[in-house]
C-alpha cells in the first residue's frame, strides 16, 4: 500500500512540474542538530520528500556571455520560488491529505529563527533545514565542494524544495555514484573568492559522510548582487546600496530578487566542466563557457 503512495507522490511531483523527486526516511536525520531537523518544523515527520526544479540552462548561458540578466533572476528565482514550487508542493501535499496524512510543503527561500520558542525544548521559529542535505537524505545528489547540490541530471542546476510528513514511504537508495571530481573550477572561478578547495564541513546522513568546502557568505553576496564594479555592467561611479543602479531597482520591483553574478564560478563554471566531460545526463549543443569568461575591460589584466 505505502509502495502504491510512493508511486503516486512521485508522479503527482512530476505532472505537476517537479524534475526530480526522491524519499528519505526519518532515521537518515539521526545525526542533524535539533534546530535544523525536520522535526524542528513538523514534530510528526516520518518521511521527507524532496523535489527539485532545474534552472533553465540559456537564463545562465545569456549571463555567461554578458548579454541577458532578466532570464535568470526571473525563472530561477521569481518563476521557480514562487510560482512553480508552491504548486507542485500543495498539489504532493493534498494528494497525502486525501489519504489521512498530515503534510507539510518547504519552500525557499527561509527566514529562520527569528522568533522566540513557544514551549520549553522547542526550537525558535521559523524552522529551518537544508534543502539540499534533504535532497542528499532523500538519493537525489550530493554536495560539491561549493556546497550546492549536485545531480547526476543537472549538476548543479536546480532548486530544491521539500514535504514533510507523517505517512511512512520508502525511502531511495543514497546516490552511489559521485557527480564531482574535484576539480576545482568552482573555487577557481568564483569571483568573490568565497569558496574553499578542501571539503572540511562534514554532514553524516545515515552511515555516509557528505562535505564540502567552507563559503564566505558576506563575501558570496557582496558580488553575488552586483556591487564588484569588475562583474556588473549595471553600476555607475555614483552607485551605492543607498542609490542602486535602475536596473537594481528594476530587478526588486520586478522580480523580488537581485542577482547580478549569476553564479559564475559554483553552477556555470561547474556545470560547464561536467558537461564537457560527459558526466551529465543532460547534454547540449552548444558549450555553456566558449572561451575566456569575461571581465569588464577596464579590469582585465
Amino acid at each position: 500500500m505505502m509502495d502504491d503512495l510512493c508511486d503516486r507522490v512521485k508522479q503527482t511531483a512530476r505532472q505537476a512540474g517537479a524534475d526530480l523527486v526522491g524519499i528519505a526516511s526519518i532515521d537518515r536525520f539521526d545525526h542533524a542538530p535539533p534546530e535544523v531537523h525536520p522535526r524542528s518544523i513538523f514534530s510528526h515527520t516520518q518521511s521527507v520528500i524532496a523535489v527539485g526544479c532545474r534552472m533553465v540552462r540559456g537564463a545562465l548561458k545569456t549571463a555567461e556571455e554578458g548579454l541577458y540578466w532578466g532570464a535568470y533572476n526571473c525563472d530561477s528565482y521569481q518563476y521557480i520560488n514562487e510560482v512553480l514550487a508552491p504548486h507542485l508542493l500543495r498539489r504532493i501535499v493534498l494528494l497525502l491529505e486525501d489519504q489521512g496524512y498530515t503534510a507539510v510543503p518547504i519552500h525557499n527561500p527561509f527566514h529562520p529563527h527569528t522568533g522566540r520558542p513557544v514551549h520549553p525544548g522547542a526550537t525558535s521559529p521559523d524552522g529551518i533545514i537544508s534543502l539540499r542535505v534533504i535532497g542528499c537524505a532523500a538519493g537525489l545528489g550530493e554536495l560539491g565542494v561549493s556546497k550546492l547540490f549536485l545531480t547526476p541530471q543537472f549538476g548543479p542546476r536546480q532548486r530544491m524544495y521539500a514535504v514533510l510528513t507523517d505517512a511512512v514511504l520508502p525511502a531511495d537508495p543514497l546516490l552511489t555514484e559521485p557527480v564531482c571530481d574535484e576539480c576545482g573550477a568552482c573555487v577557481r572561478a568564483c569571483p568573490a573568492g568565497a569558496m574553499e578547495s578542501e571539503r572540511s564541513v562534514e554532514v553524516l546522513i545515515g552511515d555516509r559522510v557528505f562535505s564540502h568546502g567552507p563559503l564566505d557568505i558576506a563575501k558570496c553576496t557582496h558580488v553575488h548582487q552586483g556591487w564588484n564594479p569588475a562583474y556588473s555592467p549595471f553600476l555607475e561611479p555614483d552607485s551605492s546600496r543607498e542609490n542602486p543602479p535602475s536596473y537594481y531597482r528594476f530587478l526588486e520591483r520586478r522580480f523580488r530578487h537581485q542577482s547580478i553574478c549569476v553564479a559564475r564560478g559554483c553552477v556555470r563554471a561547474c556545470l560547464d566542466h561536467l558537461e564537457k566531460i560527459g558526466r551529465l545526463e543532460y547534454t547540449f549543443r552548444t558549450p555553456m563557457i566558449e572561451g575566456k569568461q569575461w571581465v569588464l575591460p577596464e579590469f582585465e589584466d
